[in-house]
């Protein structure tokens, strides 16, 4: 029997990986199969970098303890959006109180 989601931005799951997860890797695979047609390599260096193209993949899925619920490649894209013009100070006391778990 099917059960209805709890929320509408639940990850669907397959086997052991999310289904994101498996897109974005092979988008990485995709990506490093169109370059490997630009670029003409040995057969010994297309397979390390297909390993490396899936590694970065796996790299850009995996999330950090500061940020448990948004993965790498989502940071990545805030950190390219991010306004560099504008300045935003940091109250040194409240980010102790916060480190500190008092707030």
């Amino acid at each position: 029997m099917y059960h209805n989601p709890k929320n509408t931005k639940q990850e669907i799951k397959l086997w052991a990986f999310y289904l994101l997860d498996i897109g974005i890797i092979a988008a990485m695979l995709f990506i490093a199969t169109y370059i490997m047609k630009i670029v003409p390599l040995s057969g010994g260096m297309q397979i390390f970098y297909y390993i490396l193209s899936a590694c970065f993949g796996v790299f850009l899925c995996a999330k950090t303890p500061s940020h448990p619920t948004e993965r790498n490649i989502t940071i990545l894209l805030h950190i390219f959006r991010m306004d560099r013009n504008r300045y935003h100070a940091i109250d040194v006391k409240d980010f102790e109180q916060r480190k500190d778990g008092l707030i």
